[in-house]
């Protein structure tokens, strides 16, 4: 078989303190957000400053406030830069992808993990003049079952890390009541989960589609054009002011790639996010750049009943899918990408990296699997698609063709019509960047819009179980392989391939940026100065 090409990574810088307040954290899930695009820069080779050395300006790929500025609207890794300087959250992530606590000074749980005490950090003020409380954060996490807030989507009723109860006591100490043991919710209220929005944001929502209302070391400036730049503006008395490297950031939404890659090397912006196609670009003129591993493509299987495919409610037929696919050749059509048969990233605690060679592509071993389970000529199936995976797609429906499978690829008629195709197909195709896979598959893969239909599974039960229960490093890792593994083993999941992220910067301005564990975008906080 061919050996699994092993995932480098750009070299680490050493860690910086954690801020009280750092601004970085998880993600449990990634969700479709819309973007407005604007203008690239011409394609200058030499990168000039943006702006003098107290600003900073960062090309985004797509507009990280499309529905203004509640950050429990989201649920994204994208979001967490921009919103991070605004808000503070509960805990953070570390460059290492570990919760830290932020506005909590201090946490612990009962014996069987299932009730988190934490004690806030009082001081921290919001932009509307409040300081925090534990009647806030209550109030914060009493909006749970809103289900508009994807954040907050795994802790309401029923989700796969469902909060019971919220109590106050005091001032400064918030009790949270899960239904089940969560030895992981640190990382779980890290990011938007954690993000607390002031007394006036929380009695006003809809003010919060024009007004942030955080307790982050930056306000927005009157200067931001929604959709298309977004400044925010330094708080020189914060007491995490210092733990920034810049007085002001741009955040500005560039959706096409090769735009995006153009206002980098003309100097328009002083870091950007690359898309794969320009990196080589980018590198050949000269500038920096930095890598992180995590986000991985893949086809989440909606279906594991039978109710819109029949043949999806068989386990060895989800298992013919998942051999039925040459990653390789899949991956070859990326550059930078590597073949992946696991849903987590190869830098993740509990990535299982026998898993590639176990689903190694053997077309002659998925159709016996398909006559085992009573398909032995195969079957048919919709695939719908708003036409942005197409090359993927097509080379996969192939694959699947030689096995007997028809994967009948249909244009959606909208962007609402795919969202809702999760209910009417069986199959999706996904790109997810996953900070903390059991987050994320509590929240998405078993608690979100992977499993509308509520499906459960022994393995996946017993391994999410297992890793939120563990009493050590060790039996963590261990729960979190079988989960990996399980995953897969079980069809809940195709993966192909997973790509690195790219994040081009100014050397002559800016420190090497730091990611937080396998996220996608770096730590705001890494953004320093050069020395």
């Amino acid at each position: 078989m061919t050996p699994r090409p092993s995932l480098s990574r750009a070299p680490r810088r050493a860690p910086r303190r954690a801020p009280r307040r750092a601004l970085a954290a998880a993600s449990v899930a990634v969700l479709a957000a819309g973007a407005l695009a604007a203008c690239g820069g011409g394609s200058s080779a030499d990168n000039g400053s943006s702006a003098d050395d107290g600003a900073l300006a960062f090309a985004y790929d797509y507009d990280p406030a499309p529905q203004g500025y509640d950050p429990l609207l989201y649920a994204g890794d994208s979001q967490r830069l921009m919103f991070g300087s605004l808000y503070d959250s509960l805990f953070v992530m570390d460059e290492n992808g570990d919760a830290q606590p932020s506005l909590v000074t201090d946490f612990s749980f009962n014996d069987d993990s299932s009730v988190l005490t934490l004690t806030l950090d009082t001081s921290a003020t919001f932009s509307d003049g409040s300081t925090l409380s534990a009647q806030v954060v209550k109030d914060n996490l009493d909006r749970r079952d809103d289900p508009t807030l994807a954040a907050y989507v795994g802790f309401a009723a029923g989700g796969e890390t469902e909060i019971s109860d919220v109590t106050a006591e005091g001032e400064d100490t918030v009790v949270i009541t899960f239904a089940a043991p969560q030895g992981g919710a640190a990382a779980l209220l890290a990011d938007q989960p954690g993000m607390i929005v002031g007394p006036d944001g929380l009695s006003d929502p809809d003010s919060l589609a024009t007004t942030p209302d955080g307790s982050g070391s930056y306000t927005l400036s009157d200067e931001t054009v929604k959709g298309s730049s977004y400044v925010v503006d330094l708080v020189t008395d914060d007491p995490d002011a210092g733990d920034y490297g810049f007085d002001e950031i741009t955040f500005t939404p560039i959706v096409d790639p090769q735009a995006r890659a153009n206002a980098f090397v003309s100097g328009e912006v002083d870091a950007v996010l690359l898309d794969p196609e320009t990196v080589s670009f980018v590198e050949g003129q000269g500038a920096a750049i930095v890598e992180n591993g995590g986000l991985v493509t893949g086809l989440p299987v909606f279906d594991k009943l039978g109710a819109t495919s029949e043949p999806f409610a068989s386990v060895e037929v989800r298992q013919a899918l998942n051999l039925g696919v040459d990653r390789e050749a899949i991956a070859a059509l990326h550059d930078g990408a590597v073949p992946s048969a696991s849903l987590f990233p190869a830098g993740a605690d509990g990535f299982d990296d026998t898993l590639l060679d176990d689903y190694a592509y053997d077309p002659d071993a998925a159709k016996a699997l398909l006559a085992d389970a009573g398909y032995p000529d195969g079957f048919s199936f919709p695939m719908i698609t708003l036409g942005q995976n197409d090359t993927d797609l097509q080379a996969i429906q192939a694959q699947w063709a030689e096995i007997g499978v028809e994967m009948q690829i249909e244009k959606a008629a909208s962007t609402e019509a795919a969202f809702a195709s999760v209910n009417t197909t069986p199959l999706g195709f996904g790109q997810f960047a996953i900070g903390n896979p059991l987050g994320f598959v509590q929240g998405v893969v078993v608690g979100g819009f992977m499993n509308f239909q509520g499906a459960s599974d022994d393995a996946i039960t017993a391994a999410v179980g297992a890793a939120q229960g563990a009493e050590d490093d060790a039996a963590r890792t261990e729960a979190l392989t079988a989960l990996d593994r399980a995953i897969t083993d079980q069809g809940w999941y195709v993966p192909l391939y997973e790509s690195f992220t790219s994040v081009g910067y100014d050397a002559d301005k800016l420190a090497e940026p730091v990611f937080p564990g396998t996220l996608r975008y770096p730590l705001l906080t890494s953004f320093q100065p050069a020395s």
